[in-house]
């Protein structure tokens, strides 16, 4: 036994993920509302019995090791390292030499962040770039040992310099471009990727340099024009804007002491808050917060103050990072400073005056007040127009409130800023509440009515994809179906990528009478496939599929409702089967009438014909 398997099988998947998902009783199973995509209704499923889990939301799923790293943002090799304490294994450096490549790139960064610091801070460097980065950076407020702290640096205006730098420390010059920090000439030759810029270092949540952004000169008489102020490194196998928080390794303790984080958009922003002792602040690095960075803040708190730029852009992050916290259930408030206050930005009303901040931090507004503030100043409540266009916009964020209390109490807010009636909010809500639902990735399954083939619709796949997995599922539950299943279906009615698992179902059902053992037929599966990860995964996948489908079903007479669903979904299956061979060949009947090809026109008619009798058959 590995040491992967030794730690899933000393490791309960149902108490790793409780720690992150507030999962609850679902049969034999547990469910969830799922962290990786956005939905109302749970469709994350864990399986404490197979120790896998799965979600028919977005469809990701696997095992403890999957989860992690796609929650934590890890590699496997991290993983490893994050679970071997809980589970008492002990590990060997053998494990982490597939690992060797990143640890590569990781020196890299941190050797380019201290060369870049050491170039704006060491006097024995004679260049006046540097002095007058120094001299800025001083003037804005940031003394030497928060320069030296924040490893902020400068790099030279030089296409060479760090290249030669890391090649003398013998790194190669893949190496370095695959970091990030070289970029490839059309001519085969690397120059450097930052030339003339402030550099600030990014690192991830445990302190490592995986990127940096980099802020144009300010003199700005030698510095690389052909791009934006702030340029950040490209995406690498480290580094993924989206997935990162700067300061978040700085933050997060205060982040927990707190129950609260402050999210800022620039770096800046939150160099000068931690400055001036405002430790719980992270920035997003100028973009709207993702789902990513969202589920990054879950782990510390659920409680997030946005305090983006006053100007355009930072109202417009406001907003976009508004819905998507409001649809990962964390509560929220946003900062806004009062007209005539000193400052664009955290950074410049902090170094203007600290407590002004402060101020807005402990003022900072409810979600919903600070819309109505906004939208009353902007609108004139006379002109119907605008009010309802206001009202609605309103009612969308309310809409993404969980607490119904909450709805509640801001509907009748609401009703007396706007002097509208409640009912007509209500009524306005439902619509909002209805068109939003029907882009929801979940329709629940659970006492209400529908048959399986109609619940079907939860991933975001095509229809015979959907059913031929639901088949797979009852199937697999109810193993005593596996004879109508290989009489009722040909091989070549199954969906291309779905064939091979139907025939080692089929093949495993009768070679052991309609009985089924999922460690067995697992065991099976990967005898015949040589470990097929697909195959295994849709099986898994099946698995849980049944629990998600059946779990609140009326168990009397179960067996025979299964039954008369899969003769449904058989059926179904084959009608999509006929019917895509119908347009298959009526796009060959087009091509040969406009050819002319008159015996072919004639064969693909019989051909129709036999098609549709087929098709009428079924129906």
């Amino acid at each position: 036994m590995n040491h992967s398997e030794e730690i899933k099988a000393k490791l309960d998947i149902v108490d790793v993920i409780s720690q992150y998902l507030n999962l609850k009783p679902a049969g034999s199973n547990f469910r969830a509302v799922c962290p990786f995509h956005n939905e109302k209704t749970p469709s994350f499923m864990v399986s404490p019995e197979k120790q896998i889990w799965h979600c028919f939301g977005c469809g990701k799923g696997g095992d403890i090791f999957s989860f992690l790293m796609e929650m934590e943002g890890l590699d496997f090799v991290e993983t490893l390292k994050m679970l071997a304490p809980k589970a008492g294994v002990v590990l060997d450096n053998n494990d982490f030499s597939e690992n060797k490549n990143k640890n590569r790139l990781l020196e890299i960064l941190d050797l380019s962040a201290k060369y870049y610091n050491f170039i704006l801070t060491n006097d024995k460097v004679k260049n006046e770039s540097s002095k007058k980065i120094r001299d800025y950076l001083l003037n804005r407020g940031l003394k030497t040992e928060a320069i030296n702290r924040w490893g902020i640096g400068y790099s030279l205006n030089s296409y060479d310099d760090l290249i030669n730098f890391l090649k003398n420390k013998k790194y190669t010059d893949n190496e370095i471009f695959l970091s990030g920090m070289s970029v490839k000439s059309e001519k085969g030759g690397y120059y450097n990727r930052f030339r003339d810029r402030i550099m600030f270092p990014i690192k991830d949540v445990n302190g490592r340099v995986v990127a940096f952004t980099a802020r144009i000169n300010p003199d700005n008489q030698n510095g690389d024009k052909s791009f934006g102020k702030y340029i950040n490194s490209p995406q690498t196998d480290l580094y993924d804007k989206s997935r990162l928080l700067f300061a978040l390794n700085l933050a997060k303790t205060a982040i927990k002491e707190k129950d609260a984080v402050i999210v800022v958009e620039g770096q800046m922003d939150a160099i000068s808050a931690h400055e001036a002792g405002f430790k719980n602040v992270v920035a997003s690095s100028g973009t709207a917060l993702t789902v990513s960075q969202l589920n990054l803040i879950k782990r510390y708190t659920s409680n997030v103050i946005l305090s983006f730029d006053q100007d355009l852009a930072g109202s417009s992050a406001t907003d976009r990072g508004v819905a998507e916290a409001l649809k990962n259930g964390l509560n929220l408030k946003i900062v806004s400073f009062k007209e005539g206050e000193r400052g664009k930005d955290p950074d410049e009303i902090i170094r203007n005056n600290p407590k002004i901040f402060e101020e807005a931090i402990n003022n900072s507004k409810n979600i919903i007040d600070y819309y109505l503030t906004k939208e009353i100043k902007s609108i004139d409540l006379n002109n119907i127009d605008q009010k309802n266009k206001s009202v609605n916009k309103i009612l969308t964020v309310v809409n993404m409130l969980y607490n119904k209390v909450e709805q509640d109490f801001w509907i009748k807010e609401i009703c007396q800023k706007y002097s509208v009636n409640e009912s007509f909010l209500r009524e306005q809500l439902s619509k909002i509440d209805k068109k939003v639902n029907k882009n929801d990735t979940f329709e629940t399954n659970k006492k209400n009515g529908k048959n399986f083939v109609q619940a079907s619709n939860v991933v975001q796949k095509n229809r015979e994809d959907k059913l031929t997995e639901l088949l797979f599922a009852l199937t697999l539950r109810f193993p005593q179906n596996f004879d109508y299943l290989s009489n009722k279906l040909d091989l070549d009615q199954i969906p291309l990528k779905y064939r091979k698992f139907y025939e080692l179902l089929v093949m495993y059902g009768n070679k052991n009478k309609g009985k089924l053992d999922y460690n067995q037929f697992l065991a099976y599966i990967k005898d015949e496939t040589n470990s097929n990860n697909n195959l295994i995964s849709l099986l898994n996948e099946s698995w849980l599929l049944a629990d998600f489908y059946l779990y609140g079903q009326d168990n009397n007479d179960l067996e025979s409702k299964v039954k008369k669903e899969l003769s449904n979904i058989v059926l179904e299956i084959k009608r999509l089967y006929y019917k895509d061979l119908i347009r298959q060949k009526e796009s060959e009947l087009i091509i040969s009438e406009k050819n002319g090809q008159k015996d072919d026109i004639l064969k693909i008619l019989n051909e129709l014909k036999e098609l549709n009798d087929k098709l009428l058959k079924i129906n």
